[in-house]
């Protein structure tokens, strides 16, 4: 499958849950409270961030997969596909036991809501917990497709779930506000999406999905690669999402529903670089060690692509965010929205084009370097948001996000750089060797 078609594969695979968050957020504003709709946003990132508490092995195997096929090494990849898979069982049900345990103290000490709010939201949040296990198989059976590069199916699968992540709450608040039921139609949702994908990945593929003993080298492999790629997987949404919940904190959970609201709209410009680096993962992992003038080509002209897409999109939704938050929600979003959504499209065109590097480096095996960035940036974070959040409010949760994702694209950029020119190194360093052999065979 060519790079195109599958960026535009996954573009539209993107785009429809868009559509859908356009339609149905509207709805949930004039049907939740602000308190509601602001804990009903947290929780689709609780079930999608800890979706990403997997020791790196879905990604790990994903890189793995694509860079063993059609090698003398591909025999290998069902044994670390069915140690993965096992292990991101594991995984999932432990930390599907963590968020159960810590629903209530969740809901009372670190969202601090209202006595009235806080056991169904508690409620809520046990029901999603118990989904996570199939989360965390989901996303290692999507990458196990992405390497193989069937994106059709991939988007096949990933359309409908999109849709429905924003529709079911739509159709369960027509009969119920109560926030446990919400969460039950969304975990309900995420185990039938587990199921699917583990049946389409049985039909393709069936020789990564097969029961067996897993093995321990396979594990030391591909937890080797991916306990950066875990840290990464934590620090990094973890940065994305945390203004929330210090929002939630220091401000108040209404607070949040303004905020995330043009954060929403905002951020899913991101389907863009999204669409284009779920496949350039696979090209990079495979193609760098083979071709490294093929990936340069392709990571130069990914990154023009990002720009002259971006900037238009970026530039319009900002100069424009008055009037799509007074006709998308109300005259009281615009007014507490506007501002916001402009602070945030200027990080989020930075970090759209920042996804290329990061996919570069994470790819070509260098996720300990994207690691160490994202902890060195965290604390540094942490402080500047419980600096500016008491003093400037969304406002200067908002700047503090806009500027990380600022400083994360230029250092991201260094990095690629360097590790491209350590390839180049190592390339002209082989040759020299075997011209020097080639010299002394002659000889002889």
């Amino acid at each position: 499958m060519s790079l195109a078609r599958g960026a535009l594969l996954n573009l539209a695979g993107h785009v429809a849950p868009l559509v859908a968050a356009l339609v149905a957020v509207p709805l949930l504003v004039t049907r939740l409270d602000p308190v509601r709709f602001g804990f009903l946003s947290l929780a689709w990132i609780i079930v999608g961030y800890f979706g990403l508490f997997d020791l790196g092995l879905g990604r790990a195997l994903t890189r793995l997969i694509a860079a063993r096929i059609n090698t003398p090494r591909e025999s290998e990849l069902p044994v670390l596909a069915r140690t993965a898979l096992l292990v991101l069982f594991g995984m999932g049900c432990i930390a599907g036991g963590v968020l159960f345990v810590t629903s209530r103290w969740l809901c009372s000490d670190i969202l601090n809501l209202p006595d009235a709010f806080r056991d169904e939201a508690a409620a809520g949040l046990k029901a999603l917990a118990v989904c996570l296990p199939l989360v965390m198989l989901t996303a290692a059976y999507r990458g196990i497709l992405e390497a193989r590069q069937r994106f059709g199916w991939v988007n096949a699968l990933r359309i409908p779930m999109g849709i429905l992540t924003f529709l079911v709450p739509v159709a369960v608040t027509e009969y119920s506000v109560d926030l446990f039921t919400v969460c039950v139609a969304l975990a309900a949702m995420r185990v039938f999406g587990g199921i699917a994908h583990w049946t389409v990945c049985v039909r393709l593929c069936p020789e990564f999905v097969c029961l067996g003993v897993p093995s321990r080298d396979g594990f030391s492999e591909m937890f080797s690669y991916g306990i950066w790629l875990t840290v990464s997987n934590v620090v990094g949404p973890l940065m994305v999402y945390l203004d929330r919940f210090v929002i939630g904190a220091l401000v108040s959970v209404a607070a949040v529903a303004y905020y995330a609201a043009p954060y929403e709209i905002v951020t899913r410009l991101w389907l863009v670089p999204a669409a284009l680096t779920g496949v350039l993962f696979p090209v990079f992992a495979s193609s760098f060690t083979a071709d490294v003038a093929h990936t340069r080509r392709i990571y130069r002209k990914a990154i023009i692509v990002l720009i002259t897409t971006m900037l238009p999109l970026v530039i319009m939704t900002a100069l424009f965010a008055d009037y799509w938050l007074t006709a998308w929600l109300s005259a009281d979003y615009a007014r507490e929205g506007a501002a916001i959504a402009q602070i945030l499209s200027v990080g989020v065109l930075f970090n759209s084009v920042a996804h290329i590097p990061f996919s570069l480096l994470q790819a070509t095996g260098r996720a300990d370097w994207t690691a160490k960035l994202h902890i060195l940036e965290l604390p540094i974070y942490v402080a500047a948001l419980f600096w500016t959040v008491p003093r400037f409010g969304i406002n200067g949760a908002a700047a503090v996000w806009t500027g990380r994702c600022m400083l994360d694209t230029v250092a991201l950029f260094f990095l690629a750089h360097r590790k491209m020119r350590y390839r180049d190194a190592d390339l002209a360093a082989s040759t020299r060797l075997e011209s020097g052999n080639f010299g002394r065979d002659a000889r002889r």
